[in-house]
């Protein structure tokens, strides 16, 4: 026997310069997810700013501050999904590297963001429709 349960987990597959690199994952069973998702656009943002990259001139400093930088908006992503996929969103690159002014973290957020939450209220939805369907009953 088997007994499959589905836990509605949505995959967002990622492409890099055309080609799939690889698949994000997250869980309908967390809706907090768009929050922390709002906490690394402000902590990324606070982290750049507050960044002296631009004025180093010494190019072993400036690396090892890009790559200070990298580890963080990293780490803030990786939290933010309770698993490690800034790997597959970034590649070898710096997750600020930009494309026509827009870091690679700011594409993968207006991407990902406005879609978790359609996939939210789609599920908010279907749930309100199914509790309604039972409780309509005892509201008469």
């Amino acid at each position: 026997m088997q007994i499959s349960i589905d836990t509605g987990v949505k995959t967002i597959e990622i492409i890099r310069n055309g080609e799939h690199v690889g698949d994000v994952k997250f869980s309908m069973s967390d809706p907090a997810l768009l929050n922390r998702l709002r906490t690394v656009q402000t902590k990324a943002k606070e982290i750049e700013a507050g960044s002296r990259l631009a004025e180093i001139e010494d190019l072993e400093e400036s690396l090892d501050e890009a790559s200070r930088i990298d580890k963080e908006i990293r780490e803030l992503l990786d939290w933010a999904f309770a698993a490690p996929v800034s790997n597959v969103v970034f590649g070898d690159s710096f997750s600020f590297t930009s494309s026509n002014g827009v870091t690679a973290l700011e594409q993968f957020l207006d991407g990902v963001m406005p879609y978790i939450g359609e996939c939210f209220a789609a599920e908010t939805e279907a749930a309100k429709q199914r509790q309604d369907k039972y409780l309509a009953k005892y509201h008469k």
